[in-house]
């Protein structure tokens, strides 16, 4: 039997973000605002803050990396799909990570049934029977430890209504197989923080030839703008902030060092000025550099 390890990040900072999202379906968006908990709750907060820190090693420190990676390019991560109620948790850490991590370990394709694992195995166990009560994936991380997660193939489908409850030995069993060994946090308040994400996102931080995914909860990206005509990825939509509370969780594929936004009008992009006026030059002035995620909510993209 083998395990995995799968890392979900803590943002502490506002930069940017690279993402394909659209337009926002606003009737599904106000069911999942009313009808779930505000996001992860205070006892979420104390549990992510248990999880032992994945920090940069001395050796990567000064070590180069690419300064473009992009993982969704490669055959580990699902195709996008649209998630089912109020399951982003699950739809984040199990059907894009856990998925990625663990077809990449595996050496398969993660365009089969057999290779894709369902979000609502793990969501049923807490959204109360409802389908719009939303569950942190914090939860689903105890239940991929010490259950594991059986494969779409074996659970049915990939999603259901929110109330099924799976019955067999066998399928259970099965899904033994497919556990994790533990979970990981990094906290990206720094410069450490991010360079320790990246080298993450290219090379699982020295360990394998080729990255990670990670998991993170921010608000909803209804305010994607586009980047300006004449930089990097030009006419692509990017998300410079979150809003809060962080409701909607989604997954980190890879990252970008040359987009840019101009946060303070200023005609320039820098990432050695003290834009937001707070005395201290750090990750909150960048302009420059971004991560890419995967979205399950709208009209999806990567």
């Amino acid at each position: 039997m083998k395990w995995f390890l799968l890392v979900s990040v803590i943002f502490l900072c506002s930069f940017t973000v690279v993402a394909q999202q659209e337009n926002e379906h606003l009737l599904k968006y106000l069911q999942q605002k009313f009808s779930e908990p505000a996001g992860p709750t205070y006892s979420d907060s104390l549990y992510q803050l248990s999880l032992p820190e994945l920090r940069l090693p001395e050796s990567l420190k000064s070590a180069s990396i690419p300064a473009m990676v992009d993982n969704s390019k490669l055959p580990y991560l699902r195709p996008v799909f649209e998630q089912v109620g109020a399951s982003c948790g699950q739809s984040s850490a199990i059907g894009y990570n856990f998925t990625y991590e663990m077809d990449l370990a595996r050496g398969v394709h993660a365009d089969t049934s057999i290779n894709q694992y369902p979000t609502h195995f793990t969501y049923n166990f807490e959204n109360t029977g409802y389908e719009y009560y939303g569950a942190s994936y914090f939860h689903s991380f105890d239940i991929l430890k010490k259950c594991g997660n059986m494969n779409v193939k074996d659970y049915g489908g990939f999603t259901d209504n929110g109330s099924r409850w799976i019955s067999g030995y066998n399928l259970y069993y099965n899904g033994m197989f497919n556990r994790i060994e533990d979970v990981c946090t990094i906290k990206t308040n720094t410069s450490r923080g991010i360079l320790a994400l990246k080298n993450w996102v290219y090379n699982h931080m020295g360990e394998s030839a080729l990255g990670g995914v990670a998991s993170f909860y921010a608000g909803s990206p209804w305010n994607a703008k586009i980047l300006a005509a004449g930089t990097p990825e030009q006419g692509r939509y990017v998300v410079t902030e979150f809003s809060v509370p962080a409701v909607h969780a989604m997954t980190i594929v890879g990252y970008n060092d040359s987009i840019r936004n101009d946060y303070n009008s200023d005609g320039k992009y820098t990432n050695n000025l003290d834009i937001n006026n707070d005395g201290i030059i750090d990750v909150r002035d960048w302009e420059i550099g971004g991560f890419k995620f995967v979205n399950s909510y709208g009209n999806s993209g990567a």
